[in-house]
């Protein structure tokens, strides 16, 4: 042992070199090169991705809450929806199934309803009638707009609404009942073809397109005619008998109020005969409410619905999809198959 070192010599070999243990060094610091090579600084991978999923959170859960505070802030606000009819009404379930659907959303204060339409089936008629009543009931206002056209079963659904706004130039009016049906008698004869008919009952084939209607048959329809047009009637009566007041009054200046009642009623009678009024004139007679297009009818309807400044529409999307398409087109198929065979109807289509 020299200087603390330890040597070792083979007693065999004297002249053999001496083997010395090769001292030991404490391992270079972190980051610095080894042996003699530079090596690349490594990286923290697993906390930058902890970092960028944390902060799409972050973002996805920030536009969730913005997205469901408009929503709140609209529903706070509120909208005004439009129910659109148009065309010839055949049958309203559509439309009543989207009444009931703006009825429930609590988003909606109001609806419109607007229409463009000549009428069409007195009970279909009837049916949209009776559930805006009963939306309007529920403490949701109601306002209607014509189009180019809102007559007989298209002004009967109208009479349904808070108010009733017009253009100058729709037309309106047609109050009345109609049955229409064909009669082929004369054209089977020239081709040689004849309909036999089996039946129990006396008035079981009335309208048939094959003969000429009897005149007990006539008197019949006449008195189903009369029973729903007094129902229609009423019905206007009951909507607007205070327009329909200040309208007679305006005519008649020197009525008395006692008479009232029953003179308004004969009013409303003397032009419900089937004519037709322009907008300005249906507001003359105390028709309709207001002159305005459809904009016009969808702010008074925020202001009834209590929402400031201009309302927000709300439509309903329909999806298009093939079901619909042929149930339309089925519809329009035994409408035109069924058009000769008697039916009722608050309609104004000129013939």
């Amino acid at each position: 042992m020299i200087n603390g070192r330890f040597f070792y010599t083979m007693e065999t070999n004297p002249n053999q070199p001496v083997y010395q243990q090769p001292p030991s060094y404490p391992p270079p610091p972190t980051g610095q090169p080894t042996c003699g090579l530079p090596q690349p600084p490594q990286k923290k991978r697993h906390g930058i991705s902890c970092i960028v999923l944390l902060s799409l959170g972050v973002i996805f859960t920030v536009l969730v809450l913005f997205v469901g505070l408009i929503g709140f802030l609209s529903t706070l606000r509120g909208k005004v929806a439009l129910l659109e009819v148009d065309g010839i009404i055949v049958d309203a379930q559509d439309l009543v199934q989207e009444l009931h659907y703006y009825a429930n959303n609590p988003s909606v204060r109001a609806i419109v309803v607007r229409l463009d339409t000549p009428g069409g089936s007195t009970a279909a008629s009837q049916e949209l009638w009776e559930e805006l009543r009963k939306v309007r009931t529920a403490g949701r206002p109601v306002v209607a707009s014509m189009g180019n056209v809102a007559a007989s079963g298209g002004y009967y659904i109208a009479c349904a609404a808070d108010e009733i706004y017009a253009n100058p130039a729709s037309l309106t009016g047609s109050i009345g009942v109609i049955i229409n049906y064909a009669n082929w008698e004369g054209l089977t004869k020239k081709v040689g073809l004849r309909f036999e008919v089996v039946k129990k009952g006396e008035y079981k084939d009335i309208g048939s397109p094959n003969r000429p209607m009897t005149e007990a048959e006539r008197e019949l329809l006449v008195n189903v005619i009369n029973d729903v047009y007094v129902q229609f009637i009423d019905d206007i009566y009951s909507a607007r008998r205070h327009q329909m007041r200040k309208a007679y009054f305006a005519h008649h200046p020197e009525a008395e109020d006692s008479e009232t009642t029953d003179v308004v009623k004969q009013f409303l009678y003397s032009i419900a005969d089937g004519r037709v009024f322009s907008g300005r004139q249906a507001y003359e007679y105390g028709l309709v409410d207001n002159l305005g297009n459809l904009d016009d009818a969808i702010r008074r309807a925020g202001i009834l619905g209590r929402i400031i400044g201009k309302p927000p529409v709300y439509k309903k999307r329909k999806p298009l999809n093939i079901y619909d398409i042929l149930r339309g087109e089925v519809k329009n198929a035994i409408r035109q198959v069924t058009s000769d065979m008697p039916e009722l109807e608050y309609l104004f289509i000129p013939r």
